[in-house]
């Protein structure tokens, strides 16, 4: 018999001796711990190996079957990872923070084992997966957010297909992101400032560009004494609670939406945005615009609230497209009334990019200035110009550098002034050049 025949066959029989004399340790997982005494008494009663295998990575082996999740136990949690996709039951691709993807040498032992495991994964946020729901969002403890598609929408013979990505936003900080050239220290500091002084912003880009990344290390810069609202959806990615000798020492409120069927019951992002103006926040940070929410980040922003968020959209123009095409789902009003309210609210506009040799960078930082007329113009301050973009070797090979081509405008400056930006701080933004050295403070 091979050896996954021959675990299936072990698993079987142990889980309907479980079952049949300890069913509570399946279900309760404050009793998990006490399965694998089981296991070790059912393998030795009945003389079981598995050749290849020792008695311990068997009981281990078939432990995670039951309590955890298979052959994903090994790769949850890991720092070094930064996604993992199932493909099919039998093909499971690994991704590196560094952007190399790696096959896995394991795969479930057949689409239904894949189907019984993702679900094992979903239960933990309340969430199913079946013939009658066959996609579905979760997450894990941990910042670990799933997404599953099972068949009719995926083949029948591939069974499940798994996006679980194991989000690490805190781990980049301001210096790495400095020193692993996502962008300069005067591009950090910049935003930075902005934050500080009431410039809202936005940071645009695709899925896993880095646009959550760079705005939890971005709210890190933020004083202790400012209030930092964040409202999220899902999962949460942003961890700026800082701890010191057993103490709390900023000033953070982290929320979650709660969607639910029953109207009286949802909490959406919307709601929660109207409910952080209650708390007299310093800085609102919606961790995503991605509906109706949006309407209220730019009415926020409009009445005198400093707003960060991110939005699934290319760089500055195409941004604040989207942001009013989010708006209009709430108040279909003059679409050129809500374009220009976009950008009135968000003048700042990040956009964030991984390259081909999958590296993530800050591709360039707009302003977008609205004249009496309600005309639009953006000027690039910011700016990552590619020189050369090659293959050497079976590898990609990207060289560029970071330069500034513009100056903020007289009313952004006017309005940092206005809210207490120091002259000195405004000053080290006011010249142009490529090499910067300065810590915001």
């Amino acid at each position: 018999m091979e050896t996954n025949d021959k675990i299936i066959s072990v698993l079987l029989s142990v889980q309907e001796y479980i079952s049949r004399n300890y069913a509570a340790s399946l279900t309760d997982p404050s009793k998990f711990k006490q399965i694998k005494p089981y296991i070790e008494k059912f393998l030795r009663d009945h003389s079981l190996s598995v050749s290849g295998m020792t008695n311990k990575q068997l009981v281990d082996k078939l432990y995670s079957e039951m309590a955890e999740y298979s052959v994903l136990t090994q790769y949850l949690g890991r720092d070094e990872l930064e996604e993992i996709n199932v493909n099919g039951w039998n093909d499971i691709a690994i991704t590196y923070i560094d952007g190399h993807i790696e096959k896995a040498a394991e795969h479930f032992y057949s689409p239904q084992h894949a189907v019984d495991i993702v679900k094992r994964l979903l239960h933990h946020s309340g969430m199913i997966i079946d013939n009658a729901t066959p996609m579905s969002q979760g997450h894990l403890p941990g910042n670990t957010r799933i997404t599953a598609l099972k068949e009719p929408i995926v083949d029948e013979e591939r069974g499940i297909s798994v996006s679980i990505r194991l989000l690490h936003p805190s781990r980049v900080n301001r210096a790495e992101l400095v020193k692993g050239s996502n962008a300069t220290q005067k591009m950090i500091d910049f935003l930075c400032m902005c934050m500080r002084y009431g410039v809202s912003f936005v940071v645009a880009g695709a899925t896993s560009s880095g646009k959550t990344t760079l705005l939890n290390a971005l709210l890190t810069s933020v004083p202790d004494n400012k209030r930092i609202f964040t409202i999220e959806s899902g999962s949460r990615e942003l961890s700026l609670v800082r701890v010191m000798d057993g103490k709390v020492t900023n000033n953070v409120v982290h929320t979650l939406s709660r969607p639910s069927d029953n109207l009286a019951y949802d909490i959406s992002q919307e709601d929660l945005v109207v409910a952080s103006l209650r708390f007299n926040p310093d800085i609102v940070c919606v961790g995503e615009m991605r509906d109706v929410e949006a309407y209220s980040a730019v009415e926020a922003s409009l009445t005198g609230h400093t707003v960060v968020s991110t939005i699934h959209a290319y760089a500055a123009e195409s941004a604040h497209m989207r942001l009013a095409l989010l708006c209009q789902k709430r108040f279909p009003i003059n679409f050129d009334t809500s374009l220009m309210q976009a950008g009135q609210a968000f003048p700042i506009v990040v956009y964030v990019h991984k390259l081909e040799d999958n590296t993530r960078k800050i591709m360039d930082i707009s302003e977008c200035i609205i004249s009496d007329g309600g005309k639009k113009q953006y000027r690039t301050l910011f700016r990552y110009k590619i020189t050369e973009n090659k293959i050497e070797e079976d590898h990609i090979k990207i060289v560029g550098h970071f330069e500034q081509l513009e100056i903020i405008s007289d009313g952004l400056k006017q309005k940092l002034m206005q809210s207490g930006v120091p002259q000195s701080t405004l000053n080290k933004f006011l010249t142009k050049g490529v090499d910067y050295d300065c810590s915001f403070q």
